[in-house]
């Protein structure tokens, strides 16, 4: 995560070396300011389980596209299955366990085909 915090807080960074430093254009070291870069991995942390939660919903949105192609007429339950994934982000409030994995999710229910 620190990686992505420097690359956030830099744009300009074209190269990280651990223990050595950062790299902007024409290999130029960049003086990276240590509390920006704590910071901004305190807010990539806390945006994590949101961003998790969308990958996820996304994954399963993607798996019922095929509901919903132009030769196809979805139900009800299907229309709102979808629906349900995608009120996911302002309804929920995920979190992370020990392990990294989501927790805190009402997963709507897949509806029989």
């Amino acid at each position: 995560m620190r990686h992505q915090a420097i690359y956030e807080v830099y744009p300009d960074c074209t190269g990280i070396v651990d223990g050595v430093g950062v790299y902007g254009v024409d290999d130029k070291l960049i003086e990276v300011d240590e509390t920006l870069i704590q910071s901004k991995i305190v807010e990539l942390e806390d945006a994590e389980p949101m961003r998790l939660l969308r990958l996820e919903r996304n994954r399963r949105l993607a798996e019922t596209d095929w509901w919903v192609l132009p030769d196809r007429t979805p139900t009800q339950a299907q229309l709102d299955y979808r629906q349900a994934l995608r009120d996911l982000p302002a309804t929920a409030e995920p979190t992370l366990d020990k392990n990294g994995m989501l927790t805190n999710i009402n997963w709507p229910e897949v509806p029989n085909a």
